[in-house]
């Protein structure tokens, strides 16, 4: 199905041929199911583009590794918030 959608990002109008029937689209669109349980034999990027008209192309030239120029400080942040969170989980257990 060729799906239609509107950019949150850029704006642009984009489209996307996707593998899903409008009964489907429907019934997501009504709500009350998550998109990865509605549609779980799509992509990462299928799905991305249902809910919000990115596409991949766009995604990498908005959030691409390349603006964090010190991607190892964030890696070693995310690594220390893990053992804080074990740490607090382990005294509630």
């Amino acid at each position: 199905m060729l799906i239609i959608k509107k950019s949150t990002i850029s704006g642009a109008t984009n489209s996307r041929e996707i593998d899903i029937s409008p009964e489907d689209l429907r019934r997501w669109e009504a709500g009350g199911v998550l998109i990865q349980d509605a549609f779980p034999h799509l992509s990462d990027d299928d799905r991305e583009f249902l809910m919000t008209g990115i596409t991949p192309e766009e995604w990498d030239e908005h959030f691409s590794e390349e603006e964090y120029s010190d991607q190892d400080h964030y890696d070693q942040l995310d690594e220390a918030i893990w053992r804080d969170e074990d740490r607090i989980s382990q005294r509630f257990q």
